[in-house]
């Protein structure tokens, strides 16, 4: 039903890229059977967001990423489509889950860095690092900045099924090989049609 792509696996770990518009938790749910909590999923995507989703295979890588996470040393780098022009900047600021009431000062932080690749009149393509994971992080601290993904289903009023958040690369130290593990996912075919239409004119 779903052309799930996986990218890398290993002992330890399966990575795939996840296509827009699925729940990933459904389809793991019905694919692998473990002990494991919420099947040994370690990232959260949403359904409106693509690209690469962590499996854990045992225990130990399990535990082992979440120190990863709890610690920040995980780097995540995502490519966002956006309506507004920016060059590059940070965010820091705190994230509730309610969605009226989402940002504050001073509370457990949240971080995002963010710079241009390229962008026209109409529509900029950037780069987005997260040096944490909170629900909606990037759409939160975006629109707090008056920067809003293209036709965002969640804090958009044009409810438009179009892919404007991909998860493009992670990078961690892994035990297994005593270095720097780094992956990066392809561009789903929607977004990348989105940048031939818009800058190889």
């Amino acid at each position: 039903m779903y052309n799930i792509k996986i990218i890398y696996y290993d002992k330890n770990i399966i990575i795939i890229n996840k296509p827009f518009g699925i729940e990933i938790s459904k389809v793991i749910k019905n694919k692998i059977k473990n002990n494991l909590p919420n099947n040994g999923i370690l990232n959260r995507l949403d359904k409106y967001t693509s690209g690469i989703i962590l499996i854990a295979r045992n225990f130990l890588f399990y535990f082992y990423y979440k120190k990863l996470i709890l610690s920040n040393f995980i780097k995540k780098k995502y490519i966002a489509i956006t309506e507004k022009t920016f060059i590059k900047g940070f965010i820091n600021l705190s994230i509730f889950k309610k969605k009226n009431i989402f940002i504050k000062k001073y509370k457990k932080k949240s971080l995002s860095y963010y710079k241009i690749i390229k962008n026209t009149k109409k529509i900029n393509f950037n780069y987005i690092y997260i040096k944490t994971g909170r629900t909606h992080q990037i759409r939160k601290h975006l629109n707090y900045c008056k920067i809003f993904l293209k036709n965002d289903y969640y804090y958009s009023n044009e409810k438009k099924f179009l892919n404007t958040l991909h998860y493009k690369k992670i990078s961690f130290f892994y035990p297994s090989i005593m270095k720097n593990f780094t992956l990066s996912c392809n561009l789903t075919k929607e977004m990348r049609k989105i940048f031939l239409i818009n800058f190889l004119k």
